[in-house]
């Protein structure tokens, strides 16, 4: 199975930014950034790079997520971001919201595509691991720029 690269963007206060594909692309009505990466690309590279385009958000990797999460069509990686910069550019994303976690667990929840959506799921869990992880070794949550 192809390896993708992702990014899942979460602000200072406990908020995920999500995307809704242009036409709710293979079933996806709230899902994160990725993509497979171009030749030569590093993963890190791939999921920054993903997440400017689709998402518009120029950000910086915080840590890796711990896992990887296979959906239906590859083996996906994600690294928890921090947003630096919104350059208001969207590609194949027809709108975005910042949500808590439990917003975003319903949200995600109206994907019908099923690998993917259960993969989301997982991912978010991760993902929030992964922050207050981070937040508690920082003593504070990670920083970007505000939104």
């Amino acid at each position: 199975m192809e390896k993708a690269y992702g990014g899942v963007v979460i602000d200072e206060q406990g908020h995920v930014l999500l995307r809704k594909p242009t036409g709710h692309y293979d079933g996806y009505v709230w899902t994160f950034a990725k993509g497979r990466p171009n030749k030569g690309e590093s993963p890190e590279q791939t999921a920054l790079r993903e997440v400017e385009e689709e998402i518009g958000i120029v950000a910086r990797i915080v840590t890796k997520i711990t896992g990887s999460f296979i959906g239906g069509t590859t083996d996906n990686e994600y690294f928890l971001m921090a947003a630096m910069e919104d350059t208001k550019r969207l590609h194949e994303t027809s709108s975005l919201r910042w949500a808590n976690q439990g917003e975003a667990e319903k949200l995600i929840s109206e994907t019908t595509n099923r690998a993917g959506r259960f993969r989301d799921l997982q991912v978010l869990e991760a993902a929030f691991k992964a922050f207050w992880r981070t937040a508690d070794e920082d003593n504070g949550p990670i920083r970007g720029a505000p939104h």
